[in-house]
């Protein structure tokens, strides 16, 4: 089972003259994302997004970060609010990064999957994400 590290930042959506949000999150140095619509729910996925891979890229480098401040302590301006983004960090970590696995099969198995032209890297793979937890 994996580990979840659930965090929450407050993030400013300030609304765009031409349409969609800027939306940033200001306890975090250069984490922000945006939206070219009114899709409130969409900007919402794209924060937790980005949110998530700047978080686990800051815990991976040892790099500190600022804790989350209270909601009602963020400034914002009348074109604009807040509120918090909540993301599983932990779905986030080097999650495209390979590690080379030796295994043993017999050797029926792996002639028969060679005939097939399996990969058996990506079978591996999934089958363990549809491996319930």
């Amino acid at each position: 089972m994996s580990k979840s590290l659930v965090m929450a930042y407050p993030a400013i959506f300030k609304q765009e003259e031409e349409g969609g949000y800027f939306i940033e999150f200001p306890d975090l140095d250069g984490v922000y994302t945006g939206i070219n619509e009114d899709d409130i729910p969409f900007g919402l996925e794209m924060a937790s997004e980005a949110l998530g891979i700047m978080l686990a890229e800051f815990i991976q480098n040892g790099k500190k970060f600022n804790d989350p401040s209270p909601v009602n302590a963020i400034e914002h301006d009348k074109n604009s609010f807040v509120t918090l983004v909540a993301v599983d960090v932990a779905k986030y970590f080097e999650k495209d990064k390979l590690v080379k696995k030796t295994l043993s099969i017999p050797a029926w198995v792996d002639e028969r999957g060679k005939k097939l032209g399996l990969n058996f890297s990506a079978l591996l793979t999934k089958a363990v994400l549809e491996t319930s937890e």
